[in-house]
């Protein structure tokens, strides 16, 4: 008896539910597709590549050969461009311009000629304009020098490789009269000039890519335009002087022209000792010059009040420049330029006045055109 009562149970559920699924069924009925529905095949590895107020959209070709074209929507399907699919080719791509600058959510559908359409693909994207440009800073030039052979030398400053510079374009005329325009990685510490015209220099911006790996534009930093070049040092010589307080590495003469300001030039300390001083520098042919630049020994502010400058391309007829003041009291190089752009083989730096009967000096950059 109670078998039975189980399985009238059973059956009794049984009815209820298929009685549930057909109302089910006809619930959902009316958004039931005959046949099903079809979906084209998507956008296969897109990727954004940014550009100034613009973008660019490419993908691959994918195994569908029903797709005929396309569709990219932006601002939330606001916005939308229509993307051809030709019959050959393994990439499709399309360019959004007039685009602000900011950040883009895009929405690729794919179409055949039904209306069939694919499931969406979004990928996220950046259009840069006014504001990124505006950021944008130039590789600075810490110094530029012409060596013993001629050749200019640029040492470059630190990049702003994070912000996206590449390179810095350096523009300048060469010895054939044609204006050249070359690139040096930003990665590059320095760079070398072999071919410039004498009596020129070089200007440069530096080269920005807002995402290096994916940008269609390039930006530029403003053209800073570079006046003389420190000549180099390297060969040059001391062909007369007026005394030393010995030849130590410590005040020996050569200190002034060996590239460091820390080093010093120390004359002689007695009672005869007395202004003025003076060295004679051989700088190994023949100079065009701009300017100089002198310094006391560090820290030291036993150095001239008052000096003169001489010029010679034969170390016998000189043509003097000043007097000049100096202040002892500061290690930052003091400034002096020589109009007319003078040509010399030799300089001659005379101390005038000082606090002392005696001289200490640092060192003595000469600046010019090649």
């Amino acid at each position: 008896m109670k078998k039975k009562f189980n399985n009238r149970l059973v059956l009794f559920f049984l009815l209820v539910a298929l009685a549930a699924c057909k109302k089910m069924d006809s619930t959902f009925k009316p958004f039931i597709v005959p046949g099903g529905l079809t979906y084209t095949g998507k956008a296969t590895s897109p990727v954004v590549f940014a550009g100034r107020n613009r973008v660019k959209i490419a993908w691959l070709r994918g195994a569908d050969p029903s797709v005929t074209k396309a569709k990219v929507f932006w601002n939330n399907y606001a916005d939308s461009v229509n993307v051809a699919i030709p019959a050959t080719g393994d990439t499709i791509s399309t360019i959004i311009e007039n685009l602000m600058e900011k950040s883009y959510s895009f929405i690729i559908k794919t179409y055949d000629d039904k209306g069939n359409s694919s499931i969406p693909l979004e990928l996220l994207g950046k259009s840069y304009g006014s504001r990124y440009q505006a950021q944008i800073l130039t590789r600075p030039v810490t110094k530029s020098l012409i060596d013993a052979n001629g050749a200019i030398i640029i040492e470059w400053g630190a990049a702003n490789r994070a912000g996206g510079a590449i390179a810095t374009e350096v523009s300048y005329t060469d010895v054939s009269g044609q204006v050249q325009k070359k690139r040096y990685s930003t990665a590059q510490a320095s760079s070398k000039i072999l071919d410039i015209k004498p009596g020129t220099t070089f200007s440069y911006s530096t080269v920005y890519l807002p995402d290096t790996l994916r940008s269609i534009d390039t930006f530029y930093t403003g053209s800073t335009e570079i006046k003389q070049f420190l000549f180099s040092k390297d060969t040059w010589s001391i062909q007369a002087f007026s005394s030393q307080h010995d030849a130590s590495t410590a005040n020996r003469v050569s200190n002034i022209i060996d590239g460091d300001p820390a080093t010093r030039w120390h004359t002689l300390v007695n009672a005869a000792s007395a202004y003025p001083h003076f060295v004679t520098i051989d700088m190994k042919g023949e100079k065009s010059i701009t300017s100089f630049t002198i310094y006391r020994a560090k820290d030291d502010v036993r150095g001239v009040n008052t000096f003169k400058l001489s010029l010679s391309k034969d170390n016998v007829n000189w043509v003097d420049y000043g007097p000049y003041t100096f202040d002892p009291l500061t290690n930052n190089g003091q400034f002096y330029g020589i109009t007319g752009l003078p040509k010399a083989s030799y300089f001659r730096f005379t101390g005038l006045t000082g606090a002392e009967k005696y001289m200490v000096m640092g060192e003595i950059d000469v600046f010019g055109l090649k």
